[in-house]
């Protein structure tokens, strides 16, 4: 009995040092992974992905005990301004960003779907 509540206070205390599960946040970065896999280079895509990475930058900042997550979207909204910023580029290096915002998403997803539920 006592291992039992030993066990119980353990994992009660884990759960308290690791952010939950936020079912938005994932939403979020799994709409920018799939923009960024369907939609082409036009001007009017890359402003939709940055204003989604926007907003999941803003909505990740205050919810307690995610600074890892606020950290890699930070820098997945970082990688999404360089493409946002640029004028006209050209279809190579704009594919090639695209590629690597999925990359960065995909695993951004990893991270947040490893959260406790």
């Amino acid at each position: 009995m006592k291992t039992l509540i030993s066990l119980t206070s353990l994992l009660a205390g884990c759960s308290i040092l690791v952010a939950n599960y936020d079912s938005n946040e994932y939403g979020l970065i799994n709409k920018i992974r799939t923009y960024a896999e369907l939609y082409d280079c036009s001007k009017s895509n890359v402003d939709n992905l940055y204003e989604l990475s926007v907003e999941l930058k803003n909505f990740s900042q205050y919810l307690p005990r995610n600074d890892a997550s606020f950290n890699l979207t930070t820098k997945l909204n970082t990688l999404i301004f360089q493409l946002h910023n640029k004028n006209n580029p050209n279809e190579v290096y704009c594919k090639e960003k695209l590629n690597n915002i999925v990359s960065s998403a995909e695993e951004i997803q990893r991270v947040i779907g490893r959260k406790p539920k």
